[in-house]
C-alpha cells in the first residue's frame, strides 16, 4: 500500500502541483485547460504503469532497478522552474511568452501550455529509457 501512496502523493507534488500553478499564471483558456488535463493524466499513466511493471524491469546487483521507462515524474520541476522564472519576469496573464494562439476563437491556447504536453509525452513513453543514477 505504501508504494500507491507514495505515487498518489508524487501526482499530487508534480502533476497536479504544477498543472494548478501554470492555471494560476494564466494559462486559462479551455484548452489550456485541457492539456493540462492532459498532462496531469499522463502523470497518473506513468505511476500506474510504473507501479505494475517494476518487478519486470531489469535489477542491478543491489536490487535496483537500472532505468526508468519514460522521465519520472519528479522531472516536472524542470517546468515549475520555468514558471518561476516567468514570475520573476513579469511573464504572466497576458504577458506569457509567445501570447495567445487563435486569440478570441473557441480554440484559443497559449503556445508554451506545449512544454506541459511534451513533458506528458516523455513520461509516458515506453521506448525512452533514462538510466537511473
Amino acid at each position: 500500500m505504501g508504494q500507491e501512496l507514495d505515487s498518489l502523493a508524487d501526482l499530487v507534488s508534480f502533476g497536479v502541483g504544477p498543472a494548478t500553478a501554470a492555471f494560476a499564471l494564466g494559462f486559462d483558456t479551455t484548452a489550456d485547460m485541457a492539456l493540462l488535463t492532459i498532462f496531469v493524466l499522463c502523470g497518473l499513466t506513468r505511476l500506474a504503469r510504473f507501479n505494475v511493471t517494476v518487478a519486470n524491469i531489469p535489477k542491478d546487483a543491489g536490487g535496483k532497478s537500472k532505468y526508468f521507462e519514460g522521465t519520472p515524474i519528479p522531472t516536472t520541476l524542470v517546468l515549475v522552474g520555468i514558471m518561476y522564472y516567468w514570475h520573476t519576469q513579469g511573464w504572466v496573464h497576458e504577458q506569457l511568452p509567445l501570447g495567445v494562439a487563435f486569440e478570441g476563437h473557441a480554440l484559443a491556447f497559449h503556445p508554451v501550455v506545449l512544454l506541459f504536453l511534451v513533458s506528458g509525452s516523455a513520461m509516458i513513453s515506453k521506448s525512452l529509457k533514462v538510466p537511473k543514477l
